[in-house]
């Protein structure tokens, strides 16, 4: 762990007002609804993929899906809707956070929610996962070691291959410098103001998930490409406010709406948030 943690306030802070103003509704980390909505397809189909690999290596037990960061458990409540034979673990740092999300699993023995912090080496309390989702939490980290250190540790709380199986799925969606700087150039050949990193995000560089733990994830399934959500991206923070000129952006507008759905979804690479899926390999 990083000996430089100053950011934790600031951190805390920001998922403590998520948590206050956002309560259990879908919109809780994530206010654009389309991007959410995009998120969790890909996330839910990817757990998909996932669980017939298993099937197809023969592995019959239950499955330990590990959300990482969980929030409030909306993705994994959407989660153990779709696949109610499998096993689910919320990790959630932020208390306020991971009250609600405790709230939402009373009832539901397959759905155990856990403190840790993934700048911990044993931040999952030695469980380990088959298939384990990070959405948009290691930009929360605001140093680039803690950074590395936290990739390290998640690798290492999923499945290692054996003889006779695969290793363990991981799924990332986290923001990347160069995409946001793909989109300032954009915006920028319209007069539009840049747009910088929110104050409590540090977006990674392009190669960070280039490790040799990690191999990509190759299924039978349409696993969505990494730039799925950049004409969407394209559309919200350049076409649309084009148009609008001076007045206030409006979130999941009708014009958005229209042109998301129109378009084909993966033009460019003009979103920060990027999707890589992988496998963990003998090498963890």
């Amino acid at each position: 762990m990083s000996s430089e943690q100053n950011y934790d306030d600031l951190i805390a802070e920001h998922y403590r007002n998520v948590a206050e103003q956002e309560g259990s509704k879908s919109t809780s980390t994530m206010a654009d609804i389309i991007t959410r909505e995009k998120e969790t397809r890909a996330i839910v189909d990817f757990v998909g993929d996932s669980l017939r690999r298993r099937k197809v290596e023969n592995n019959q037990g239950s499955a330990v899906i590990m959300d990482v960061g969980c929030g409030n458990g909306y993705t994994l409540e959407v989660l153990a809707n779709k696949y109610p034979k499998e096993k689910f673990i919320g990790v959630e740092k932020t208390k306020e956070l991971r009250e609600l999300a405790i709230s939402r699993f009373e009832n539901e023995e397959r759905v155990l929610i856990m403190e840790g912090d993934i700048r911990d080496s044993n931040f999952a309390t030695d469980s380990i996962a088959d298939t384990l989702i990070c959405q948009r939490v290691l930009i929360n980290l605001l140093d680039e070691n803690d950074q590395k250190e936290a990739l390290k540790n998640i690798v290492h709380a999923v499945k290692k291959p054996n003889t006779w199986q695969s290793g363990g799925t991981l799924l990332f969606l986290e923001s990347f410098s160069s995409s946001l700087t793909k989109l300032n150039t954009a915006r920028e050949e319209f007069d539009l103001p840049a747009i910088k990193p929110a104050h409590h995000n540090l977006y990674l560089q392009d190669n960070f998930f280039k490790i040799p733990e990690l191999k990509e994830f190759v299924t039978d399934g349409c696993i969505v490409q990494p730039n799925f959500l950049s004409s969407h991206y394209y559309i919200t923070r350049v076409l649309h406010p084009i148009f609008i000129k001076d007045k206030p952006v409006k979130r999941n507008s009708e014009f958005v709406n229209f042109f998301t759905y129109a378009l084909q979804e993966n033009v460019g690479d003009y979103s920060p948030v990027k999707l890589y899926v992988f496998e963990r390999t003998e090498k963890a």
